[in-house]
């Protein structure tokens, strides 16, 4: 079931920017792994209760040229994009970086009603192989954008919640 309404206008627009670096020989020799702690769960926006976020879409970059990041690549770069506070994935499997990326739609709903300290994360999985060219190159990084919008209008949350709870109710019918 979709949601068919404008967005307010009044709506928030929120551009968001993440870095994930990844060192050569740490700590996988030979490979430059994204799959560390410091790429894991980093918090993008706090999630404010009674406000409607839409992930519209993605974009991704990195240093290296895109033909280098696509012939290093050893083990795709996944992104996944979860809440802090109850761990739900927002996204039923993570996003592949398969290539860079400009303004991927990326359509997701989030509504928040956990309270403060509730954050969008982003990890970041994979290994990339060194390349002749990339001798010499300590670290390479990945950046990800999001493009999200903070839905604060009291007449479309609750037509979110009133398709939502029929969504749900459908669901368990069957």
């Amino acid at each position: 079931m979709s949601i068919f309404f404008q967005i307010p206008q009044q709506s928030r627009y929120i551009a968001t920017s993440t870095i994930f670096t990844a060192s050569y020989n740490a700590p996988t020799p030979g490979r430059y792994d994204f799959d560390v702690p410091t790429n894991q769960n980093l918090a993008v926006i706090e999630l404010q209760p009674g406000v409607v976020y839409l992930l519209e879409r993605y974009s991704s970059g990195g240093t290296l040229s895109e033909n280098s990041f696509l012939e290093s690549i050893d083990i795709f770069p996944e992104l996944t994009i979860k809440r802090s506070l109850s761990g739900q994935i927002i996204y039923q499997r993570p996003i592949p970086i398969v290539n860079y990326a400009d303004g991927i739609e990326s359509a997701a709903w989030i509504f928040s009603d956990l309270g403060s300290n509730d954050f969008l994360t982003l990890s970041l999985t994979g290994s990339l192989k060194q390349l002749p060219a990339m001798v010499g190159i300590g670290e390479v990084k990945l950046q990800v954008g999001l493009s999200i919008y903070a839905i604060d209008s009291a007449y479309y949350n609750t037509a979110f919640r009133d398709v939502q709870n029929i969504s749900i109710g459908q669901r368990n019918r069957t």
